[in-house]
């Protein structure tokens, strides 16, 4: 199992949605033979000091990352009900410059598009881009959702 490694884990950061301590994470990511992990916890950087504290007690190494709210437009958009259709994306630092622009996204998010929620679009996306690795989500990303409508060539093109 030394080659798997998680890549969307939440914490207790996330409300409602995740249980376990960054710690708690981590010393079971490496109890099953796991080198690093992944906390991407919903809208928050949160967790990562106690991430970074941990791993380094552990021997583990961090991924840092977010699960971040997408817009299904303009982040700028507050019309009511436009956030009922958000979309969840994981973004992982790939580098230095990449938690960077991961930092520069959640900050501009809560910012400049919160409604309801801390959301960014793909335009705030393709401007802080270098050092991230951007996954398709969970089933609430846009993807996974037009594959599930069976959408295919929208998901291919999303």
């Amino acid at each position: 199992m030394a080659d798997f490694v998680h890549l969307h884990v939440h914490s207790h950061y996330s409300l409602m949605d995740g249980l376990n301590t960054p710690h708690e994470l981590l010393e079971a990511a490496k109890n099953q033979g796991q080198s690093s992990l992944a906390v991407t916890d919903h809208g928050t950087l949160s967790s990562h000091r106690d991430m970074q504290i941990a791993a380094k007690e552990l021997g583990i190494k961090p991924i840092l990352g977010v699960e971040a709210y997408l817009a299904p437009g303009s982040r700028l958009d507050k019309t009511p009900k436009v956030d009922d259709k958000r979309f969840h994306i994981t973004l992982l630092a790939k580098n230095e410059k990449g938690w960077k622009n991961i930092i520069q996204l959640v900050t501009k998010a809560n910012l400049e598009g919160f409604y309801y929620k801390p959301r960014i679009d793909k335009e705030l996306l393709a401007l802080h881009r270098e050092g991230v690795i951007c996954l398709s989500g969970c089933y609430g990303g846009e993807i996974p959702k037009l594959i599930a409508e069976k959408r295919i060539a929208e998901a291919q093109t999303a």
